[in-house]
């Protein structure tokens, strides 16, 4: 992604985060000032107000996608986590891609490949007899735009291997597009770096 479009996606999300904001704050109600004991002055109610109440804008209404296509955006970035950071000494990098490729953008498969053909890797998961497992612990989007969303995905990976057992929680940043009625991922990165 080129500089400019991360940085208008960013803006958008930014713009969008203060109209929820701002938006939220004319919505509520002000409260009446305490009574003062002893004071019998009338008081204006709460809801008193010089200018005419704005009208209630469902949250929903300023998402660019449903709550429900949202959801099914973090379900799939949960489902593509689990299934990235799950993998055998004994597998083959076709079988570990088999997955993931119906997940995934076709501007991902390259990346994808390359991750599963690292020899480096291979060779040290094959000396050690590695296995590993992930389930994935939380969900939570970070980025938002009409193009896009980013959640990102925490998961338990249990390594064995044939010196024992390893625990571990590795946070990811998963992109997702929309494809037709549902999504795509389109980029993984450790959450630590960002979507870039």
């Amino acid at each position: 992604m080129t500089s400019r479009a991360a940085r208008a996606r960013r803006a958008a999300a930014l713009l969008a985060a203060a109209g929820l904001a701002c938006g939220g704050c004319s919505l509520l109600p002000r409260p009446a000032p305490p009574p003062v004991p002893g004071d019998t002055t009338a008081r204006p109610s709460a809801t008193a107000s010089p200018h005419p109440p704005a009208a209630a804008v469902p949250l929903a209404s300023l998402l660019p996608f449903p709550p429900d296509r949202l959801q099914a955006a973090a379900s799939l970035a949960g489902q593509f986590t689990a299934a990235w950071d799950s993998w055998s000494w004994q597998q083959s990098p076709a079988a570990w891609l088999a997955p993931l490729r119906p997940m995934a953008a076709a501007s991902l498969e390259p990346a994808l490949a390359q991750a599963a053909g690292d020899r480096g890797v291979l060779a040290q998961r094959a000396a050690a007899r590695q296995t590993a497992g992930a389930t994935v612990t939380a969900l939570a989007i970070r980025d938002l735009t009409p193009g896009s969303v980013t959640v990102t995905v925490t998961a338990a990976q249990v390594i064995t291997s044939s010196s024992g057992t390893s625990r571990s929680s590795v946070a990811w940043a998963v992109t997702l597009t929309p494809a037709g009625d549902g999504w795509l991922v389109w980029d993984i990165e450790p959450a630590g770096a960002g979507n870039s």
